[in-house]
């Protein structure tokens, strides 16, 4: 664990284990000190899970609550359905890696939208909404994380919680800024 995050931890009054700390649990922890408890964006809306097949469109940047006592999101971007591919289901492109392996093998996926809606508890999808957003942006950013995907899978050690993550990901394949 980095020594900011224990840094924040001991100012917060966060118990933490030293370096064998889960910075997962420890962010949680801080973000309840400091009464954070909804992570969801305010230029996103949800979406109502019945309404998916009409309601996204190719190259949204959407976003899908997490485990846990806070309300952590998961940020992909949609592609929707690619002839010939997982069957013509609707896919998501995102920035992943495993908690067990402190995200530092995390990959660019592409897998179905049921994949990446599968999260314990209820799910709570969300859109991103962009002032500037146009149909011709929406099929860059589609293009642009299917681009990524295919050349660029294995990112290994470039996850970073506080700044190279899933959300950072979507969201420079949207704006091409962060």
């Amino acid at each position: 664990m980095n020594s900011l995050m224990l840094l924040v931890a001991k100012i917060l009054g966060v118990k933490s284990e030293g370096a064998d700390s889960d910075v997962f649990a420890l962010m949680e922890g801080a973000m309840n000190v400091m009464g954070i408890h909804n992570l969801l964006p305010q230029s996103a809306r949800r979406v109502d899970i019945a309404e998916v097949a009409t309601e996204l469109l190719s190259g949204d940047q959407i976003l899908i609550r997490t485990a846990g006592s806070n309300e952590i999101f998961h940020h992909g971007i949609f592609v929707g359905p690619i002839s010939g591919v997982q069957g013509g289901k609707n896919l998501v492109v995102d920035f992943w890696g495993s908690q067990d392996a402190g995200k530092q093998e995390a990959k660019i996926r592409l897998r179905t939208l049921g994949e990446f809606m599968e999260v314990p508890g209820w799910p709570e999808l969300a859109v991103m909404c962009w002032d500037s957003d146009t149909p011709e942006l929406r099929e860059f950013s589609a293009a642009l994380a299917l681009g990524l995907h295919r050349d660029l899978q294995d990112c290994s050690g470039l996850y970073h919680l506080l700044g190279r993550n899933c959300d950072y990901f979507a969201t420079w394949c949207r704006t091409l800024s962060i």
